[in-house]
């Protein structure tokens, strides 16, 4: 496994929300956040939104711009939940027409990811689920949520989609709520080229081991993107990755340095009350650490998987912590 980390604009953007609507800071041009983005060490790619605005929507112009601040367009994410239209689900839904409509933006995002020769397209379902008891018919949005991901996959051909999972947000629940529904969903899906994205921060407020989730993954070759925050398992407030939950982490990449992924690992925070770009360089440094963590500990590997093959936790421990401290 080779890190390569990337992030998207949104890290640097103005945070706003629904108790401070106009924002916990002013918006930077997108040159100001490309310029903070280049001179962060160890921060490479540039994970795009699509449609771009405001990045241009030409992809050999957007290539261009991006490259000249040393970075490269890594992932391409496709907004498919701020417009009200989506509200009883962008994928799910029993309208045809809305149905048809999604189709349509992720054929054009494709086709758009393969110009600008993006690694993957990000799929995430946000509104395809339920709030309540007796509201929604859960055969029926499975078969559709299933129907129309094939379609945009059979469409995207050799182009990976990485189908996000989260319990809740914007939904009370969502059909593809945790990793191991996720998997279950792109095998019935069953194409080549559509995997999941690993979101940290879902997959520990999901009560997920996500060492686990990353080694499933792998298993069954279905890793296709990494988001990268966290949290304290009860919320989604995308904090700054390696800040809270040590251990979980340090499992996550001891298993991820160990696993075929050759994609990109995305920072996905907020950091409303402290500064943004610092927030920002200290999560990338973080990874990093993390990963150099790792790979101290990979140099143990034989002796950390006998004691895993033994249920030896203690004596894990005890060498890890030997090691670290």
């Amino acid at each position: 496994m080779k890190l390569n980390v990337d992030a998207h604009l949104w890290c640097l953007g103005a945070y706003k929300e629904r108790y401070v609507p106009d924002g916990y800071y002013d918006e930077l041009s997108v040159e100001q956040q490309l310029d903070i983005m280049s001179k962060i060490e160890g921060l490479t790619g540039l994970f795009v939104f699509y449609p771009t605005d405001p990045l241009p929507g030409d992809p050999e112009k957007l290539v261009k711009k991006v490259e000249s601040y040393g970075l490269k367009v890594s992932n391409i994410a496709v907004e498919c939940w701020s417009d009200r239209k989506w509200k009883h689900g962008t994928f799910c839904t029993n309208d045809e027409k809305i149905k048809k409509e999604a189709v349509k933006l992720f054929k054009d995002a494709i086709d758009f990811a393969k110009e600008v020769k993006a690694g993957s397209v990000m799929l995430w379902p946000a509104h395809d689920g339920y709030d309540y008891v007796f509201e929604a018919n859960y055969i029926d949005g499975w078969k559709n949520l299933v129907e129309t991901v094939r379609e945009i996959g059979e469409y995207a051909g050799d182009m990976k989609i990485a189908v996000e999972a989260k319990s809740k947000d914007p939904r009370q629940k969502q059909y593809i709520s945790d990793t191991g529904k996720a998997i279950a969903f792109v095998n019935e899906v069953n194409l080549k080229n559509v995997g999941c994205a690993l979101d940290i921060g879902h997959a520990l407020a999901a009560g997920e081991g996500i060492g686990e989730s990353v080694a499933l993954l792998d298993y069954w070759g279905k890793l296709n993107q990494i988001h990268i925050n966290e949290n304290y398992k009860d919320a989604d407030p995308d904090m700054i990755f390696g800040t809270v939950n040590f251990w979980e982490i340090l499992e996550f990449y001891y298993y991820l340095n160990k696993t075929k992924y050759d994609g990109w690992c995305a920072i996905d925070i907020i950091s409303p009350r402290d500064d943004r770009a610092k927030s920002l360089a200290l999560g990338v440094k973080l990874m990093w650490k993390y990963q150099k963590l790792a790979q101290k500990l990979l140099k143990h590997e034989e002796e950390i998987d006998k004691n895993l093959k033994n249920y030896h936790f203690v004596d894990n421990m005890d060498l890890i912590s030997d090691l670290l401290f």
